[in-house]
């Protein structure tokens, strides 16, 4: 997701707009709160100055009631009557003067004994409190009476000649003293009145009088506060015909009905207007001090934006690795100070030149990568990388260079005995000569690779056919009949060369290798020194093989193998030596598969040793029940794998296993073939001593049929013998046999072993092989291999106290 662009000054101008606008908000804050407090406090002190007019011109006349009352009592003599019959007529009298002078609208004359002696008006209810008040306390008293008009009520106690009080009580009108406030404060005036229930709607509000009764009726009619409490504490402020006026009311009385308020009406325009102007002007100061700062923000930060737009502009250069042209670029410029800007341009700068030369490092290393990726460090051909990139394109060109590719699978034969006798650097430069001789036979538009080890890759490509391919190979075959030269060492190594070759476009790279591969182990398993062309049955022999591991594995799980056990004789006396152990596998589709069908094509592999390891603890089994049946001198022989005797775990294992069992090692013969023996006689030498020092013996195997040489024979510590069953069973009939067979017995003896021979079958075989001093018979004359299930029953049946039964029924079944 693209973010939005927002230019620096941009953000600098909205940080500081924003941190004035905070600071503006602040400062009207406080100064609407100080005109807010000044307001109310204009009011406050209207509302005091109201309360003391009011006050005071209610004192001025009450003190002119009181001065009239006195002097006119003092001026009738009232002190000196005896009753109040003359004051009264003369107090009648004037009531006029009083209306017209004193604005009075009542007067009442009391006794003692509450008698009227001369009133204008019928008395209230509150004058009467009022008088009963005075006769009660002998002392004046004064109140705001309001009924229909508010009046200032006075009752003045009297004495006369007779010491009889009476007691005369005046109603002064308050319009006189509205309009003396009015004059005083400068401020209209009014007196109103409210129901004592209010109704909500505010049209109940009378106007009792008013020094401007118009402009008293006009607020009242735009008024729309209905709360009184609101009213007496906060006071009203209403807009009329452009002027604004603050409304406070001051309590003056109240009755049942309604409630009776002195209304201050003050022109309050003067005050609103400065207030409005005072914020108008703060508004339009802030706005100015916004576009002065934010003109200059942007004047001073826009060079700045300026610089860092043509340093990110010019930054991709770097990733493009144009330095030059980046350094090119304007980026500083001539300035008395420096600033930040110029310490990340000289950083930029500096930056290129560093990653110059990083790229240039870069690209150094690349080429040394692409030649490791590539290239095999020790002899310097190509390595398997970049024979699958040429093979891939050499394949490709088929479609349009007409022609067929071939691939050549080269494996140097015993190289590994070099390594193991040399040592691995004599190893390395054997490796260095064979790629050069693998070079050289080679064309140049063709490909040589070391694939790994001691194994070589030859790409051909544009072939007439496979035999170009197959020229090649011979002449590969010829270079390694030469011997290479290794300083005073002279090795002779020759090579096995397996050839795929395809004409079509469609074939796999790996497909191809993977064929040559398989074609170079068929030369190899057919002695080395040659080259194999593939072809499809080699394919469904390798097929075949990874089928039988795969059954073979399952077998072992399933528990599908069992051991058949042919006893071995004494020749002489026909005394039980041992037993020969031979692998039997019961297939649940296919029945008893023969040994010759899976061991040699599992020989090497690594089912075969765990193969092994089974027989091998399967054995220390039988032999404990052997013995179980009496028989105590007896061996069981235990074939070994040539994968199995170079194992080296081999020892432990075994010596794990006698433990286990507590069998001595005597009890076992191993078994081994010439091939075995001659693969790597240092290391089968160094293994069987180990094996002997235990107390195992070993017995040589099908001799005669492979490498039989006295030489090793001498030099390996070996106990028996064992003469093919192929020249037992035609000594007979063909003197060459007889004559190896005899041979073999006197050499034997000679190296004082023991000889056996394998696959008797007849009486006269047998009688020939006694006769020459042949030690112990195997064979079908005396009994085929038993089951292991059925060994028991067989020992008590044919064997007594370790020697064959002479009534036993002569063998002559043939061997399967």
């Amino acid at each position: 997701m693209t973010k939005k662009f927002i230019s620096v000054p941009t953000k600098l101008l909205l940080l500081i707009v924003s941190t004035l606008l905070f600071l503006a908000i602040g400062f009207s804050a406080l100064s609407l709160s100080r005109l807010q407090d000044d307001y109310k406090q204009y009011q406050q002190n209207t509302l005091d100055r109201g309360q003391a007019q009011f006050t005071l011109h209610s004192d001025i006349l009450r003190s002119k009631l009181n001065v009239w009352l006195e002097s006119f009592a003092e001026i009738t003599q009232f002190s000196q009557q005896n009753d109040f019959t003359l004051f009264a007529n003369q107090l009648a009298n004037q009531f006029d003067g009083l209306q017209l002078n004193l604005n009075i609208e009542n007067v009442w004359l009391v006794d003692a004994n509450k008698k009227t002696l001369f009133v204008t008006s019928v008395m209230p209810e509150v004058v009467q409190e009022n008088i009963e008040q005075v006769l009660r306390l002998q002392h004046p008293n004064h109140q705001i009476y309001c009924q229909q008009q508010c009046q200032l009520l006075l009752s003045l106690p009297l004495l006369n000649n007779q010491g009889e009080v009476v007691v005369v009580t005046m109603s002064a009108s308050l319009v006189d003293m509205l309009y003396a406030i009015n004059t005083s404060l400068n401020s209209d005036v009014a007196v109103i009145s409210f129901p004592m229930e209010p109704d909500g709607t505010g049209n109940n509000v009378d106007i009792v009088s008013s020094s401007n009764m118009e402009l008293a009726q006009s607020l009242l009619d735009v008024n729309t506060e209905t709360n009184l409490d609101v009213v007496l504490k906060q006071g009203l402020q209403l807009d009329l015909q452009e002027k604004n006026y603050l409304i406070n009311l001051l309590p003056l009385a109240q009755n049942e009905q309604r409630a009776f308020y002195l209304s201050l009406i003050d022109d309050v325009t003067p005050f609103t207007e400065k207030s409005t102007q005072y914020r108008q002007q703060f508004l339009i100061s802030l706005s100015g001090i916004f576009f002065v700062l934010g003109f200059f923000v942007y004047f001073v930060a826009r060079p700045f934006t300026k610089r860092l737009l043509r340093l990110s502009s010019a930054l991709p250069l770097l990733a493009n690795k144009k330095f030059d042209k980046f350094r090119q670029v304007k980026l500083q410029r001539p300035i008395l100070f420096s600033d930040e800007l110029d310490v990340l341009t000289s950083s930029a700068l500096e930056l290129s030149y560093e990653l110059e030369q990083l790229n240039i490092e870069v690209e150094q290393k690349t080429k040394e990568l692409e030649n490791i990726a590539m290239y095999d460090l020790l002899t310097g051909l190509p390595n398997r990388n970049m024979l699958n990139y040429q093979l891939r394109k050499t394949i490709a060109n088929i479609g349009r260079y007409p022609g067929g590719v071939a691939v050549l699978f080269l494996d140097l034969d015993d190289f590994k005995k070099v390594n193991d006798s040399n040592g691995h650097t004599e190893g390395d430069k054997l490796l260095i000569q064979a790629a050069k001789r693998v070079r050289l036979s080679v064309g140049h538009v063709d490909l040589a690779c070391r694939f790994g080890g001691d194994e070589f890759v030859v790409v051909l490509g544009n072939l007439a056919s496979v035999h170009n391919a197959i020229n090649i190979a011979e002449q590969l075959l010829a270079q390694f009949k030469e011997p290479i030269r290794l300083g005073s060492s002279i090795f002779y190594v020759s090579t096995s060369i397996g050839i795929s070759y395809t004409e079509s476009f469609d074939e796999k790279a790996d497909d191809l290798i993977s064929h040559a591969d398989i074609a170079m182990y068929e030369a190899k398993d057919n002695g080395g020194g040659q080259y194999h062309v593939y072809h499809h049955e080699m394919y469904q022999r390798v097929a075949h093989r990874v089928m039988l591991e795969g059954e073979v594995r399952q077998a072992l799980a399933k528990q599908q193998f069992s051991l058949s056990l042919q006893p071995q004789l004494r020749a002489k006396d026909k005394k039980i030596y041992g037993f020969e152990a031979l692998l039997r596998w019961q297939h649940p589709e296919r029945g008893m598969i023969s040994p010759e069908d899976f061991i040699p094509i599992l020989e090497n592999s690594q089912h075969m040793i765990e193969l092994g390891y089974w027989i091998i603890h399967r054995c220390f089994e039988l032999a404990i029940m052997i013995k179980e049946q009496g028989l105590i001198d007896t061996r069981i022989a235990i074939n070994l794998s040539a994968g199995q005797f170079v194992d080296a775990n081999l020892p432990e294992y075994l010596q794990g296993l006698l433990d286990k069992f507590s069998l001595p090692a005597q009890t076992f013969e191993l078994e081994l073939t010439e091939q075995t023996l001659v693969k790597d006689i240092d290391h089968t030498i160094a293994m069987m001593d180990s094996l002997k020092a235990m107390g195992f013996s070993f017995a040589i195997d099908d001799f005669g049929t492979g490498y039989s040489s006295l030489a090793y024979i001498k030099r390996m510590p070996i106990d028996v013998i064992k003469i093919d069953k192929s020249f037992v069973f035609g000594m007979l009939e063909n003197h060459a046999d007889y004559q190896i067979i005899m041979s073999t017995i006197a050499m034997v003896k000679n190296l004082e072993l023991t000889v056996i021979a394998e696959g008797v079958e007849t009486a006269a075989q047998l009688r020939s092989l006694t006769e020459n001093n042949c030690d112990l018979i195997q064979g079908y004359y005396f009994s085929k291999p038993v089951p292991e299930i059925e060994l028991a029953e067989f020992i008590k049946n044919h064997i007594h106290e370790g020697y064959w039964k002479t009534q036993v029924e002569k063998r002559t079944d043939k061997a399967v």
